[in-house]
């Protein structure tokens, strides 16, 4: 017990030492310790020098204290006036804090402003590391981030959005430039490493956004980094609300055991669209309609009020039209199913083989599923209830 003691208290004293070596070191410290250094042995000097004056002409300063508040209001170049030396050897002294004075200030002054310009530097080229909370953050580039970030604004009232990715530093400072109503971050480096994430202030983050960083990889690759940064995200934040974007549906199902709150695919409706062309002209059109962003009226989700609760989807419906000229298209509702990757170990074992095998014989399983569940055109009779929202078309912002 007492080695462990005697152990203990050596690693505090290495610990100890080696911080103040540090601190011994930083050039603030060194520049402070030498300007108060010089002002108490200036004020002491002058004090004794001055303690022989000439009773004809009396000196002001008459305790050391006084001597120090001298040392300070001189070596700041202040000159109050309301104490001075007034014999030769305080007068001496005088002139030196004045020359040590100009010196150590302009050191000071220079190392400041230069701590300044580097911190300035650093943050243009994305090195600093994030202080904001409750902020976005969108974790790679591709052509869509344009977009997100203009709904995003769109949508909130001049949020906080955090860039991690690997662009030039130019180039992001430009497309900040372009989105001032919005407060843009920029963080360089690969957004899978933790190291990179945590100067993103990932674990104080709200929302995290990963898009395919298609620039310089295959879809493969792109897709491989979103899931293991997804991994990154969750195991640094387990609370942010995590949304990915891939290019090969195949991949979704990692991302879904990565615990992604949603997931969307690239060009997943294209060739439905294609095809409605032919098969229904223009409601591809009219999708295109609800989802511009410089159209007025969207497909947005609204909650439902108080009143509502209780009574049917046709009534809800018939508030909504009458109340704020919005066609109610359906509910969603938040859901809290636990998946089966989560009862079960990770090892696979037998038993583990065997709970699984039973819950497929009787037809229950649990979901895999998303936190939201959304049912369109529901029947007239459904019954709104408290956790439930409405998806309406109408004006984005009422």
């Amino acid at each position: 017990m007492n080695l462990t003691l005697h152990d203990n208290f050596q690693r505090f004293l290495k610990r100890a030492k080696r911080r103040s070596r540090n601190l011994l070191d930083n050039a603030y410290v060194k520049l402070w310790g030498a300007l108060f250094s010089i002002v108490v042995v200036s004020g002491y000097l002058v004090y004794w020098f001055e303690q022989s004056a000439d009773q004809n002409k009396p000196t002001t300063i008459t305790d050391w204290m006084t001597g120090i508040w001298w040392g300070f209001v001189t070596i700041f170049t202040i000159g109050y006036g309301d104490a001075y030396p007034a014999t030769f050897g305080g007068r001496l002294t005088a002139v030196a804090v004045m020359i040590a004075g100009i010196a150590v200030i302009s050191v000071l002054t220079a190392t400041i402003s230069s701590t300044f310009v580097e911190q300035s530097i650093r943050k243009g080229q994305g090195l600093e590391t994030v202080k904001e909370k409750n902020h976005v953050v969108i974790c790679g580039w591709n052509f869509n981030v344009e977009d997100i970030v203009r709904a995003l604004i769109d949508e909130m009232t001049y949020p906080t959005i955090v860039l991690v990715n690997g662009s030039e530093p130019a180039m992001m400072d430009q497309f900040a430039n372009r989105h001032r109503d919005a407060e843009i971050h920029f963080v360089a480096g690969d957004f899978a490493m933790e190291s990179v994430l945590d100067r993103a202030n990932i674990r104080l983050a709200s929302y995290v956004i990963i898009v395919a960083d298609t620039g310089q990889q295959t879809a493969n690759k792109a897709d491989e980094k979103t899931i293991i940064a997804a991994l990154a995200v969750k195991n640094m934040n387990p609370k942010t609300r995590l949304f990915a974007h891939v290019v090969n549906p195949e991949n979704l199902s990692h991302l879904r055991r990565a615990k992604v709150d949603d997931v969307v695919i690239s060009d997943k409706y294209s060739g439905v669209l294609l095809a409605r062309h032919i098969t229904n002209p223009g409601v591809p059109r009219v999708v295109d309609a609800l989802l511009a962003l410089q159209n007025q009226t969207d497909l947005v989700r609204r909650p439902v009020p108080d009143s509502m609760i209780g009574k049917t989807f046709l009534e809800m419906s018939t508030f909504f039209k009458t109340e704020y000229n919005s066609i109610c298209i359906g509910v969603t509702k938040e859901t809290k199913s636990i998946a089966m990757n989560d009862l079960l170990s990770d090892d696979n074992s037998y038993l583990d083989q065997f709970i699984r095998q039973k819950l497929q014989e009787s037809g229950r399983k649990f979901a895999e599923e998303e936190r939201l569940s959304l049912e369109l055109n529901p029947p007239a009779d459904l019954i709104i209830e408290k956790h439930f929202a409405a998806i309406v078309i109408g004006q984005k912002k009422l």
